[in-house]
């Protein structure tokens, strides 16, 4: 189907159109009711040794004695952190919000904590419970180890956002989806109702060739050259033409006779 063809059975189906798109309008308006706007706080939590840890006589600065254990140990708290246990545990003390830690990539022992909620507050209490489980996830994994005192781990918070920012992009994309579920249901729905009720005003199939003396059409029409003349198309004044014309030819013979 072309374009032109796709536009004129929308012309014609314009109720339908009109319907659709009303109802389209109101589900936009009601995603825009429904889904808020989400907001999302975060923080970095770095894993540092204290500086006494390569030797009390000769400390170091913790940001430049970076181990390769400290990025398991980190690895090791984002995935405890993360199992549904530990987000069961939260939310029943009322840190319901979404969240995420993962161990930023190349970039040594720092984990990323983010949350996300349509409540602000939310966004922020529960990023600040899942560090508060970071840190006891972390003293735990030392205890069971017997880490010494003097390499004890400790984690860091750094980049901590002071409120939680509104992201726009979840109630776009969600109106964006009603707005093309509704238009594409539309047209479907109209191209499905032409189809069904047919065009209006198209032209027959094959073209009409003429009509009947009976159907009004003009029975005294001459047939066109090389096309046989019906017998409906034969007017009565030509049939009794005939007829004297054949009586006229039988006469000599009955004289003859």
């Amino acid at each position: 189907m072309s374009v032109l063809n796709l536009l004129r059975a929308l012309a014609r189906r314009w109720v339908v159109v009109l319907i659709g798109l009303a109802l389209t309008a109101a589900a936009c308006v009601g995603v825009l009711q429904t889904v808020g706007t989400q907001y999302q706080a975060s923080s970095q939590v770095v894993l540092l040794l204290p500086p006494e840890a390569s030797g009390p006589a000769t400390p170091s600065n913790p940001f430049l004695n970076l181990q390769a254990g400290q990025v398991t140990l980190a690895s090791m708290l984002a995935g405890n952190v993360s199992t549904p246990d530990v987000a069961r545990t939260l939310a029943g003390a009322g840190h319901d919000a979404e969240y995420d830690v993962a161990v930023l990539p190349g970039a040594g022992p720092i984990m990323q904590v983010t949350t996300t909620s349509t409540d602000p507050e939310a966004a922020i209490s529960t990023r600040d419970a899942v560090m508060k489980e970071i840190d006891t996830q972390l003293a735990q994994l030392q205890k069971r180890a017997e880490v010494p005192p003097r390499q004890l781990i400790s984690g860091d918070r750094v980049a901590v956002s002071a409120g939680a920012e509104a992201l726009g992009g979840s109630r776009i994309r969600a109106l964006g989806a009603a707005a093309a579920a509704g238009l594409l249901a539309t047209l479907l729905l109209a191209l499905g109702v032409d189809r069904l009720l047919g065009s209006r005003g198209a032209p027959a199939v094959g073209g009409a060739r003429g009509t009947r003396r009976g159907d009004g059409g003009r029975g005294d029409e001459p047939a066109v050259d090389g096309e046989e003349e019906s017998p409906e198309r034969v007017t009565p004044a030509r049939l009794s033409a005939a007829a004297r014309a054949r009586d006229r030819g039988d006469e000599p013979s009955r004289r003859v006779g």
